[in-house]
């Protein structure tokens, strides 16, 4: 039996296409806890593939509008889904993908995250609202207000006692999870594309229009790290699984992998044609896949 292999900042220029589809303007990528399915979001639906081929093997169907982001809990029970049409959908995958519609939204929804727990979800959108839900009932638990434009990026940190919100409005905002009171404003020096947490949850990432990816520590509410990422802005941000390697994606239309915690450039992928905009790194750490608006999904690993 060939075992995987795991991407590491030794063998990352090694990294070639595994597989690829094709399947719309591509907003978002999740894979299944156990690594074996990749979920999608293009147009108005959420598409399920073999980790292996990429191949189709099912769609969930309801959104009226653009689907902006997907997450799934821990245990891969539920998927939830932000969309322009102003609601946030929760899908139970093991009832054959029925869904919940959550309304509270008054604009395009941007982006949905679960707690650690999956007790939690978070939403957000151009309302410039960030609202609480909870699970899997689906009612509201709260509002929090204070971003001034829209709100694009969710991210669990601390266990899940800390909600970090990434804005146009070059903030990202901390929130103590369980009171919706707000903790601390970090800056950037234009939008926030993305805000993301470590696989340990004790330190942030996030990308910025301003090309900039920083390095935050989550408990002391500081930057630790800052490195010119992308020409043009930096997109979207993932670590990978044990924390060494960090992705990200620009307006250069590279994939970039970077070793932590120095933020060394380890190496370039650069075959999309357009940004890419989603982008996920398998949970065992053998494979990342990537997304983009050239309408392609592409996964990646050491042959």
């Amino acid at each position: 039996m060939n075992l995987p292999r795991i991407i590491t900042a030794q063998n990352a220029a090694q990294l070639s296409q595994l597989a690829q589809t094709r399947r719309g303007w591509i907003s978002a990528v999740v894979w299944s806890p156990n690594g074996g399915l990749l979920a999608v979001a293009g147009g108005d639906r959420i598409t399920f593939h073999s980790a292996d081929t990429l191949g189709s093997l099912g769609a969930l169907e309801g959104h009226a509008g653009p689907v902006k982001s997907i997450a799934v809990n821990r245990t891969g029970t539920l998927l939830a889904s932000a969309s322009a049409d102003k609601t946030v959908r929760l899908w139970d995958l093991g009832a054959g993908g029925t869904s919940t519609v959550l309304n509270g939204h008054s604009d395009a929804v941007n982006a949905v995250a679960f707690s650690p727990d999956g007790r939690l979800l978070a939403s957000a959108g151009a309302d410039q609202t960030v609202r609480l839900w909870d699970v899997p009932l689906g009612g509201e638990r709260a509002v929090l207000r204070g971003h001034i434009d829209d709100v694009t990026s969710l991210a669990f940190a601390l266990d899940g006692s800390l909600l970090a919100s990434g804005s146009w409005d070059h903030t990202i905002r901390l929130w103590d999870a369980q009171t919706g009171e707000l903790e601390a404003v970090l800056r950037h020096d234009d939008w926030v594309r993305q805000v993301t947490a470590s696989p340990n949850q004790t330190r942030l990432a996030s990308a910025s229009k301003d090309g900039t990816v920083r390095l935050w520590d989550a408990q002391a509410a500081t930057e630790q790290v800052c490195f010119q990422a992308h020409a043009g802005g930096a997109d979207r941000v993932a670590f990978s699984p044990d924390g060494s390697l960090l992705a990200t994606s620009g307006r250069d239309l590279a994939v970039c992998i970077w070793s932590l915690p120095d933020g060394a450039r380890v190496h370039t992928l650069t075959a999309h044609k357009k940004p890419v905009l989603a982008l996920a790194f398998s949970p065992d750490g053998s494979l990342l896949a990537t997304g983009s608006g050239d309408n392609s999904v592409r996964v990646w690993g050491i042959p």
